[in-house]
This record gives C-alpha cells, sequence and structure tokens, in this order.
C-alpha cells in the first residue's frame, strides 16, 4: 500500500500535572524535511522525537508540535528585566524633573510597562514516567497522522492506476491510427517519388530506399512499446507499496519523454488528436505521484 504525504494528526492527555498535546502535520516535499516546535523546558527530548518521526515517515515536509498547560509551576520563573526597569525608573525620573510634577515613582507604575517582568520557561528534561507519557503521545499522534495519510494513498493508487489504463488506451489508440496511416503515407510518398524521377531522371532503386527510410521516422512502434513497459513498471510499483514516490517520478518523467517523442512524429490530425489525450493522461499522472511519498 502506498502512502500520501499529506496528513494530520493529534494526541491529547489531561492528567493531574496538566494538559499536554501534540499535533502532527505532513505536507509535500522532495525530501524529509521535520520541523519541530516544543517548549523550552521540553527541547531535552527533541532528538528522541526526530528519531521517532524519522523512523515512521521516509519523505515529505512534517511538522510536530508540542504544548503543555501545566497545572503548577514547575518548569517556569518570574524574571525581573533589570535593564528595562532602570531604564523605565530612570525616564519616569527624568520627566518628574523636567516638568515640575509631584509624587513618587511607584511599583505599580512600573511593572505595567512591557518587558519589565517575564514568565520563562527554564531548561530541563522531564522525569521518565512524563518523558515516556510525552513520547507515547507523540506516537498516538503519528499513528493518527499514517492512518489518514494510508486512506489518502488508496485514493491515489486508484486514481494513479485510472491514469495507467487511460494512458494505455491512448497507446492502443496511437497504434491503431499508425497502422493505418503507414500505408496511406507509404503510398503518398511513393507517387511522391515517382514523380521526382521522371521529372528529374532520378535512379528508382534510391528513391525507394529513402521512401523506406522516410516512413520508418515516423514510425512510432518503439515509442510506444516503451510507453507499455512504462506502464507496467509502474503498477509493479504500486503493487509493492512502500515509499515509491521518487520511482514514480522517474518513470512519469520517463512518459512524458516517450509522448513527447510520438507528438513530434505524428504526421496527421487523428494522430495529433490521439497525442494530446495521449500527454493530458500523462500530465494528470505526474501531478498524482508529486503526493505520494
Amino acid at each position: 500500500m502506498i502512502r500520501s504525504m499529506t496528513g494530520f494528526g493529534s494526541a491529547s492527555s489531561d492528567g493531574e500535572a496538566g494538559r499536554i498535546s501534540v499535533a502532527a502535520r505532513a505536507l509535500n516535499h522532495r525530501f524529509l524535511d521535520l520541523s519541530l516546535h516544543l517548549p523550552r523546558r521540553l527541547q531535552g527530548l527533541e532528538p528522541e522525537m526526530r528519531k521517532l518521526v524519522q523512523s515512521r515517515i521516509q519523505r515529505g515536509r512534517v511538522e510536530l508540535s508540542l504544548q503543555t498547560v501545566l497545572r503548577d509551576e514547575e518548569g517556569t520563573a518570574v524574571v525581573v528585566s533589570t535593564p528595562v526597569v532602570a531604564g523605565v525608573v530612570g525616564a519616569l525620573r527624568q520627566i518628574q524633573a523636567q516638568y515640575d510634577l509631584a509624587g513618587k515613582v511607584r511599583l505599580a507604575d512600573v511593572i505595567r510597562f512591557p518587558g519589565a517582568l517575564e514568565v520563562v520557561e527554564t531548561d530541563g528534561r522531564p522525569d521518565d514516567e512524563r518523558r515516556r507519557d510525552i513520547l507515547g503521545l507523540v506516537e498516538s499522534a503519528l499513528d493518527s497522522l499514517d492512518r489518514m495519510r494510508r486512506a489518502e494513498g488508496e485514493n491515489l493508487e486508484r486514481d494513479l492506476l485510472q491514469a495507467l489504463a487511460a494512458i494505455e488506451a491512448a497507446a492502443a489508440r496511437l497504434e491503431s491510427a499508425s497502422r493505418a496511416e503507414r500505408d496511406t503515407r507509404r503510398d503518398a510518398l511513393v507517387d511522391r517519388a515517382r514523380a521526382l524521377r521522371d521529372e528529374l531522371g532520378l535512379e528508382e532503386a534510391r528513391l525507394y530506399q529513402e521512401v523506406v527510410r522516410l516512413v520508418d521516422r515516423q514510425d512510432v512502434a518503439e515509442e510506444l512499446q516503451r510507453l507499455r513497459s512504462h506502464v507496467g513498471q509502474a503498477r509493479d510499483v504500486l503493487r509493492d507499496g512502500g515509499p515509491c514516490g521518487k520511482r514514480l517520478d522517474f518513470l512519469a518523467q520517463e512518459l512524458a519523454r516517450e509522448a513527447n517523442t510520438v507528438g513530434s512524429k505524428s504526421a496527421s490530425a487523428a494522430m495529433s488528436r490521439e497525442v494530446v489525450d495521449l500527454k493530458g493522461e500523462v500530465e494528470r499522472l505526474r501531478e498524482q505521484v508529486q503526493n505520494v511519498e
């Protein structure tokens, strides 16, 4: 089974110490790009959380955020910003002196200024019990994320198989059209060659060789055969499952290359219309592949 690179998962717990919530969001990306948002007091858990995510996800941009609301004051401290307080007191006294104002500088006047007092989270590492609880929540959030990615992966696989079937059908129509027009192209070139032979007195055998060469140059059998081979390989990759987005992307590029070559050899309006349909299905496939892990 394949997985989509996009999804969302969350988990939370509400205990005696407080509430802890974890959210995991995954988006498309060529490689694994992991971003963690943790409270300062829990940053010591970052290496373990990174290992957890890397063991579960191979590709995509993953944002993991952890929030805590503690019922006690553990992990926080109130700090006086001495430079700010000194600056505020000095400025207030300067205003008093400059404008001859009565009164004193009071505590209430100082602490109302932003930055005078700061609530900061202290560094530290949670005890073993809380550590296990937090990492367990991270696992639960990743499980929730994985369920969504698998569900979207099922839809992606269905769309990809439909696109591959449409590409195969377009290739079959092109092959039939090419066979039907091959004799017509050859007869037209033979008639032109005979006219040139009579007009210029050229050697007949040489002209027929050129006719054969031109007909072969416009033949698309090899390109269509390679295209069908790529379709079969893509089906095998989907059947094997797992992280296969890069392999599918490579095959989609090869399909686009073959479709462009067939288009450059198309010599009739009917074949050109079929090539347009083929390119549309290949482009649809390429867009869907960008979502596969």
